[in-house]
């Protein structure tokens, strides 16, 4: 065989080379698909609703009960800091609460 016959021969199995890179690249990303996707179905499973919408929902219901109650709890305060002439920061402190709770 001569030198050029060779080169001609070997860039002829270069296209059958990419191809099997390719193919192996595409079985192992299919993999990761599936393996994914079996992941995703084992979270959906756990959650307690999949609905996304009533999931929100259910957390706005839930931060409005917050808020109210953490309302009435600045509202008591309030009257306990009146009561006792103090100012409000105090009553905090005596109740160990910071400001921002």
């Amino acid at each position: 065989m001569r030198p050029n016959d060779y080169f001609y021969f070997l860039t002829s199995l270069v296209p059958d080379i990419w191809q099997a890179n390719l193919e192996i690249k595409i079985a192992a990303l299919e993999t990761q698909i599936e393996e994914t996707k079996a992941k995703l179905d084992d979270a959906a499973a756990k959650l307690k609703n999949p609905d996304p919408h009533q999931t929100v929902s259910n957390h706005i219901k839930l931060l409005r009960q917050y808020n109210d109650i953490r309302d009435i709890g600045t509202s008591l305060m309030g009257v306990i800091a009146n009561n006792r002439q103090v100012p409000m920061k105090r009553v905090y402190q005596d109740f160990h609460v910071d400001e921002k709770d």
